[in-house]
């Protein structure tokens, strides 16, 4: 998808568009591409005279964050934070590449990212024309989207916990290990956008206005706080795995044990009732009326004698661990 923004009469136009149709570009528009075709990307070139290597960046989704300056053209490749299935508490990240010169400003990304609907929704007003200024715009959404989602995994984290305590089942656990791969991809990835924002910082022309130095502050403040949060989370998750891998052993244990002491008791009546029921002239109480029903009453009390001996037992020696 192809969209186009640009200024007319001092607002901002967008304009959309659909496949097959012919990209038209005006001088400082900003043309924000989501999953590009090849063909997408030779046009862009054509019309816009970049470097083919900067936007052909997009087609190597291992792409790592950094900053690049070829004459008066510059790209900027970040690490931007995903979901693939909204159904997960799974993340991923991917890169979301910025590519500009004097005349032209472009983003590319391969997957649907809410950077820009952020950008929209926080920002009043956005000038296509100022690149450096648009770009720290761009660079704090992606922070601010990284923060969004480190809260989410932080709830989901708090749901997994209280289910713990009582599970027996693994899923769970492998919940707890898709969550801390994505706070691995999101501290690498961090850690990438925290070097490419220094880059930026002695880049001159992000430091010709006083605005622009305050959102580069803002957007170090976010990153920092980003990281922060990210290294807690995983240490949190990292304990709470060995720490739940443990509760399911012993739940699983503590079932095991009721179940053994039931079998214990059980077999009690069992064995009595597999005496009688041997085919024996002499058995004791054969010729007597009620001699069925005293069979029962013993094999019921020592039943009864037999799991009290097993539960005072099991107490006593919880007190002694204690």
């Amino acid at each position: 998808m192809i969209t186009i923004y640009k200024e007319e009469n001092k607002k901002l136009v967008k304009d959309k568009i659909t496949k097959g149709e012919e990209i038209v570009i005006e001088k400082g528009s900003w043309i924000d591409i989501t999953n590009p075709t090849q063909a997408n990307i030779e046009e862009i070139i054509e019309k816009t005279g970049l470097p083919d290597y900067m936007l052909n960046a997009i087609f190597d989704e291992e792409e790592t964050a950094h900053v690049e300056v070829d004459e008066d053209n510059c790209l900027i490749v970040l690490d931007a934070p995903y979901k693939e299935d909204p159904e997960s508490g799974y993340y991923l990240t991917a890169p979301y590449i910025i590519v500009y010169n004097k005349n032209y400003f472009i983003t590319l990304s391969r997957h649907r990212f809410e950077i820009t609907n952020e950008l929209f929704k926080k920002v009043k007003k956005i000038e296509p024309h100022k690149h450096a200024r648009l770009s720290l715009h761009l660079v704090y959404r992606l922070t601010s989207l990284f923060i969004s989602y480190l809260k989410k995994i932080n709830i989901l984290t708090k749901e997994l916990e209280q289910t713990l305590h009582s599970s027996m089942k693994n899923k769970e656990l492998f919940d707890l290990m898709d969550i801390n791969k994505s706070l691995v991809y999101f501290s690498t990835a961090l850690n990438a956008d925290n070097v490419v924002l220094s880059k930026l910082t002695r880049i001159e022309e992000y430091k010709k206005y006083e605005d622009d130095m305050d959102l580069i502050e803002d957007t170090k403040i976010e990153l920092n706080q980003a990281i922060e949060m990210c290294t807690m989370y995983r240490e949190i998750i990292s304990g709470m795995t060995d720490a739940f891998a443990s509760v399911i052993s012993n739940n699983v244990n503590n079932v095991m044990r009721v179940l053994a002491v039931i079998t214990i008791v059980l077999s009690v009546p069992t064995l009595i009732a597999s005496i009688f029921g041997m085919n024996f002239k002499n058995m004791p109480l054969i010729n007597n009326e009620i001699g069925f029903w005293v069979v029962i009453g013993v094999s019921i009390a020592l039943a009864l004698i037999a799991a009290c001996v097993l539960v005072f037992t099991s107490k006593r020696g919880r007190k002694k661990k204690k």
